[in-house]
């Protein structure tokens, strides 16, 4: 029988320090003092996209330690907790970007001539839009439109509603122009291979929020978050509870210039592009986050030659 190994916990609100804050020695007795430690290796493959996750896990819960963390996070402010919330909303719509859409796909800003009077008029305008759009698409033959979209207001000087959105490229950029017809268009096309093009995109429609909240008078930093329904899939982890040693894990946070060069051996299909490195304050354990780019061009098979 195999031995339960205790790793489903929120390991990111856990570990949520720099390491850069502690010595290397002060780091290597901290995880030498802890029995019955392991590391999880968890990825997500979202299109041409790997993540990879390296946390903490244990030969079983230990009640004594998500005790104090349950203390600690009714401790923490609420700054602190909107940060986390900011990553994690990042982190998931760059998945479900990578995963759902292609180079070639649309990155568009709409924008109304007409002001509505709120955002929940805004966003019905929007769906009206769709509808449009998934209406000329059946005529084509075509499955419903995939997107994903935030409506939010402009910057200081422009505070007028605007509406950012992702949009699979199964209508041409004319065609999709035509049917908004609430104001002006710009539709550029996505390339994932220029200048990391999809990741871009995803960091500017999360944009922070206190930087928002400070050009956003009406809302005060609210926006309104949607996507087309039923036709988006969300990449799931994959756990590997054998893979990186704690000894392994060490080294990569006391080297992390070379992190790059040992996930690419790892991951021989993959080119290194980010790491981040965080570690709990009371049992000097650590989290990575590293994120890579597939070498091989992903390319979307058409849907009517998928029907055939």
């Amino acid at each position: 029988m195999k031995k339960k190994v205790f790793d489903d916990y929120d390991y990111e609100s856990f570990y949520n320090q720099s390491f850069h804050e502690q010595t290397g020695e002060l780091l290597n007795d901290g995880v030498k003092s802890l029995r019955g430690v392991a590391y999880t290796t968890a990825t997500i493959k979202a299109g041409n996209q790997l993540e990879v996750e390296i946390y903490p896990s244990f030969k079983k819960e230990i009640p004594e330690m998500m005790r104090r963390f349950k203390q600690k996070k009714s401790r923490e402010s609420s700054e602190q907790q909107k940060n986390l919330n900011d990553r994690n909303a990042k982190k998931k719509l760059i998945r479900l970007v990578h995963e759902n859409f292609y180079t070639g796909d649309y990155w568009c800003t709409l924008t109304f001539k007409e002001e509505p009077q709120d955002l929940e008029t805004a966003e019905k305008l929007s769906k009206n839009f769709f509808r449009r759009i998934n209406r000329v698409r059946k005529k084509k033959g075509l499955e419903n439109a995939k997107y994903v979209y935030v409506i939010e207001e402009g910057t200081t000087g422009t505070e007028r509603f605007h509406l950012h959105l992702i949009m699979d490229n199964g209508l041409t950029k004319e065609e999709v122009e035509s049917k908004w017809k609430l104001g002006a268009s710009t539709i550029r096309t996505l390339n994932y291979y220029k200048e990391e093009n999809f990741i871009g995109v995803c960091k500017y429609m999360v944009k922070d929020e206190e930087t928002y909240k400070r050009t956003a008078f009406r809302l005060k930093g609210k926006r309104r978050w949607g996507s087309s329904k039923g036709n988006l899939v969300l990449p799931k982890p994959s756990k590997n509870r054998t893979k990186m040693s704690k000894r392994k894990v060490m080294d990569m946070v006391l080297n992390q210039d070379s992190i790059g060069e040992k996930l690419e051996q790892d991951y021989p299909m993959y080119q290194f592009k980010e790491v981040e490195i965080r570690y709990s304050d009371w049992n000097g354990l650590f989290y990575i986050y590293a994120r890579m780019q597939s070498k091989k061009l992903r390319r979307r098979v058409s849907e009517r030659t998928s029907r055939t």
